[in-house]
């Protein structure tokens, strides 16, 4: 039971299967992973539940239990698929916010007046997922500011550099089973810039379905699936150092990967687990409030802003950028609104530049309509955000001045392609 303590970081972790949460406040030496049992061991939450005849929600796997019930949840919710129990039609951020609060009730919350900051990882993030999340935690009394999401990618880069840094100083490999395949990843730091930055890619990838096994008998589909996994590990080592590898899940076992698994350890570490992503989004959310440092290495996911987004504006005389929108942070955190006065203009003009060198872009936004005031006598309110890496929302609003001229109630929208 935690108590004594008024911040906890959460990462949670959601995947098509289950759910995992890992946990730090100050009275650990470091994040600890939450189970569905007293078995320290057991660390999977199912991704259902079910009602009782009383309406109560409980986790469910789909197999114990009485009442109705709904399965295959994370596929419901990323399909914004409505589910239908007892004649009610709960909404996908309605069974989210209960699932979630199935989730939190395992941490048996000592402290009165704890207060959380969240972490949820996914394995692709995208608008449904970004918004869905932060409404069922804030269905549950959290803040926005107190929620955060990123991506697998993500998570596993948090995680590998949180540890020993002899495990990170060369590459690192990441093996997971996804889609029927084995799926190598490589997450590689480039130091020759300042700051240093980081990218995980997919280096190979090995299907292994009932297509590939070919009817092959077990012993002989077992020979079969070392030999591919092999080949595929000599793809993702070649030409490339590599100090450590973490395999993700069950799949991979030293009953049918014998030779693999000795090439995978030969001169590196290896490490096999579950609970990888929640882990690490555990140790984002940590980074993000502060309970540990910066690395000071920018993590160029594939969910990163490149560009630089920002407005040429007057300021006291003198013409000045103001930013709206700074690269290197990712498109789910991305949101400027500020107010401003025009001197004339009827047309906002902003410009966009990447992190590194390269060309600035200037982009004009037109404002048809705009009522026709006195100089300086408008003021407009912008808001900027994003619904992924490379597609930029802008929205501006005449909010007239004062008592003096009312609202037109008009507004502009336009969005920026990256």
């Amino acid at each position: 039971m935690i108590q004594e303590t008024n911040e906890l970081a959460l990462g949670i972790e959601l995947n098509e299967k289950y759910a995992q949460i890992t946990y730090y406040h100050p009275s650990v030496k470091e994040p600890m992973t939450l189970g569905a049992s007293s078995d320290p061991d057991h660390v999977l939450l199912p991704m259902g539940m079910r009602q009782d005849d009383k309406g109560k929600w409980h986790l469910w796997d789909g197999k114990s239990g009485q009442g109705d019930g709904v399965t295959e949840l994370y596929a419901k919710i990323a399909r914004r698929e409505k589910v239908v129990l007892g004649g009610h039609s709960y909404e996908p951020k309605e069974l989210l916010a209960s699932y979630f609060r199935l989730c939190l009730a395992k941490l048996k919350l000592a402290a009165q007046e704890v207060r959380l900051h969240v972490m949820v990882t996914v394995r692709r993030l995208d608008d449904v997922w970004s918004s869905v999340i932060v409404e069922a935690l804030e269905a549950n009394g959290l803040d926005r500011k107190q929620i955060y999401v990123q991506d697998f990618f993500s998570s596993f880069y948090y995680h590998t550099i949180n540890q020993k840094k002899e495990l990170w100083y060369q590459d690192v490999a990441l093996l997971t089973y996804e889609d029927e395949a084995i799926v190598g990843y490589v997450l590689h730091i480039d130091r020759s810039t300042r700051p240093a930055i980081a990218a995980v890619n997919e280096i190979a990838r090995q299907p292994m379905g009932e297509d590939v096994r070919a009817g092959r008998g077990e012993p002989e589909w077992k020979k079969e699936k070392d030999r591919l996994f092999f080949e595929l590990l000599k793809k993702l080592f070649e030409r490339r150092n590599v100090s450590a590898s973490y395999l993700m899940g069950d799949y991979f076992n030293k009953s049918w990967a014998e030779r693999s698994i000795q090439f995978l350890c030969y001169r590196r570490h290896a490490f096999q687990g579950r609970n990888l992503y929640s882990k690490g989004a555990c140790y984002a959310v940590m980074e993000r409030v502060g309970m540990i440092e910066d690395h000071g290495i920018i993590f160029g996911g594939r969910d990163m802003i490149e560009r630089n987004l920002g407005m040429e504006m007057r300021v006291r005389g003198k013409e000045a950028y103001y930013p709206l929108v700074s690269a290197g942070i990712n498109w789910y955190e991305a949101h400027h609104v500020c107010e401003f006065i025009p001197d004339g203009e009827r047309e906002i003009r902003m410009v966009s530049q990447p992190m590194a060198e390269g060309e600035t872009i200037v982009h004009l936004m037109r404002l048809p309509g705009l009522p026709q005031r006195p100089n300086r006598a408008t003021r407009l309110r912008m808001t900027v955000y994003f619904s992924s890496a490379a597609c930029c929302h802008i929205e501006i609003e005449d909010l007239g001045f004062g008592g003096l001229y009312r609202s037109s109630g008009l507004s502009w929208k336009r969005e920026l392609r990256f």
